[in-house]
Formats: structure tokens, sequence, C-alpha cells
């Protein structure tokens, strides 16, 4: 109760914590791809609302950074998306295919050192899981 009085509402404290749920599943997601479910915001029946956007009923492709997001009829978003792949010796990774729609978009090449410092290349889905 105490935190509905400082928040103000119950549709605030909902998104403050599907905001830090979703930040909580990125954060995990090391290797591969993730999946959540944002619940029905009250303050919008019926709508999916995401980034102050209202989405349309069903898949929305192309959302930055290579997302998909389907939108429920009950106002539920399905959010799904690449993971961040860590690959020791190697560059963060650049997207092979970032205008493609999810899960293309989601193949990384990663620039990467042998011991004796010759650099050579892989490929990955950080898509897989989602």
């Amino acid at each position: 109760m105490l935190l509905k009085e400082r928040l103000g509402s119950k549709s605030t404290a909902s998104l403050i914590f599907a905001s830090f749920a979703l930040c909580l599943l990125l954060h995990m997601t090391e290797v591969s791809g993730y999946r959540a479910l944002i619940p029905v915001d009250p303050a919008n029946p019926g709508k999916c609302v995401y980034r102050s956007e209202v989405l349309q009923l069903g898949v929305n492709n192309g959302i930055p950074p290579c997302q998909r997001l389907t939108c429920h009829e009950d106002g539920s978003i399905l959010i799904e998306g690449c993971g961040k792949l860590r690959i020791d010796k190697c560059n963060h990774g650049e997207r092979i295919n970032p205008t493609k729609p999810f899960p293309e978009c989601c193949q990384l090449r990663y620039k990467c050192k042998q011991d004796n410092g010759i650099p050579y290349y892989i490929e990955r889905d950080a898509a897989e899981g989602a």
C-alpha cells in the first residue's frame, strides 16, 4: 500500500514492475534471445501501448533494436528480441542484417583474435532461445 501511495496509481506501479522485470530479463540473457510478457496497462484497457505508442493488433516487426512485439486483444504484449552474446577475445558483434525483421536481424558477426593476435570472424544467431 505504501508503494501505491508513493507512486500515485496502480498502473504506475505495474509499469515500474514490468520495466524492472524486463531489465532483469535482459541482463540475464547473455547467450540467447529473450521473451517476456508485458501486462495489460490499466490506464489503456484493450490497447497495446509500448514506449508511448499504440501498437496494431497482432505482430509488429521492425521495433528497434531488432524486436518483435505481438499485441494481444486484452492489451498485453509479447516482446521477443535478440540476446547479447559475450564471446571471449571478441568484440561486441555487429548486426549482419539490421534492416531485416526479427529474428533475421539477430545475426551477428564478431571479430575475434587468436592467442597469436591474428584476427578471425565468427557468426552467431543472437535470437536462439527466444
